[in-house]
């Protein structure tokens, strides 16, 4: 994939918070994507590349942009979430925690396959 960045690894740009986001054309469609960042980083960093990667896409693609926040209980994807719908209010969010089901819950583990209610999805 070609990058579409003006500023290679080594510029100095490179180090400014908004330019660590890169945007790649995929090659089997005319739609772009995010590289992955490999490096980890503190709530407030990860959220402002969040809103520099949702900026790009919506730059870059036509129609709807899909993104997925994951991660294990407790590790803050709500209150995440939260803050991205109070920065950027036209978006919608679709929460997984409506479908959880506490009866199901083995051994104190949230994240088991067994404590989603997928009837509920239909």
């Amino acid at each position: 994939m070609a990058q579409d960045t003006a500023f290679g690894a080594d510029s100095p740009r490179r180090r400014l918070l908004r330019d660590q986001v890169q945007v790649v054309k995929r090659k089997d469609s005319d739609r772009y994507e995010i590289v992955p960042i490999q490096d980890s980083l503190s709530f407030e960093k990860g959220f402002f590349i969040f809103i520099r990667a949702c900026q790009l896409l919506a730059q870059k693609n036509d129609g709807i942009i899909l993104v997925g926040v994951a991660g294990p209980s407790g590790a803050g994807k709500t209150v995440f979430t939260e803050k991205i719908l109070n920065f950027m209010p036209s978006i919608a969010v679709i929460t997984m925690d409506n479908y959880n089901d506490s009866s199901r819950i083995i051994d104190g583990n949230f994240d088991g396959k067994f404590s989603l209610n997928l009837f509920t999805f239909k």
